[in-house]
């Protein structure tokens, strides 16, 4: 997994260099960068010490308001600190809670 230099005065927690998505900069494009960045550090900790997707940490994301859901990986990483699979929408949360569910179970 190729990896960047950590951004000026983040020394610890290195970024890989995989560029998100056009649903990923979307979901996350009005976000604080700061607070991003702080949220990686501690998922870094989760993973013990490991960049990159954390095995068995999914989440549903609501695309569209009430209308369209995904699912997606929380990853140990300033610059893409959620993985979207924006391959496969879903019209209902349940039914992204259930695909998040059987990712859990087969990637346990």
């Amino acid at each position: 997994m190729p990896l960047i230099s950590p951004p000026t005065g983040k020394h610890v927690l290195p970024t890989r260099k995989e560029d998100l998505s056009s649903l990923e900069q979307a979901v996350t494009g009005g976000l604080d960068p700061d607070k991003l960045s702080d949220l990686a550090e501690v998922l870094f900790a989760f993973n013990n010490y490991r960049v990159g997707p954390m095995k068995g940490f999914y989440v549903v994301v609501e695309i569209e308001p009430a209308k369209k859901w995904c699912v997606g990986q929380l990853c140990a990483d300033r610059s893409k600190p959620l993985k979207l699979f924006d391959k496969k929408l879903y019209k209902t949360s349940k039914g992204a809670q259930r695909a998040a569910e059987r990712l859990r179970v087969s990637n346990a």
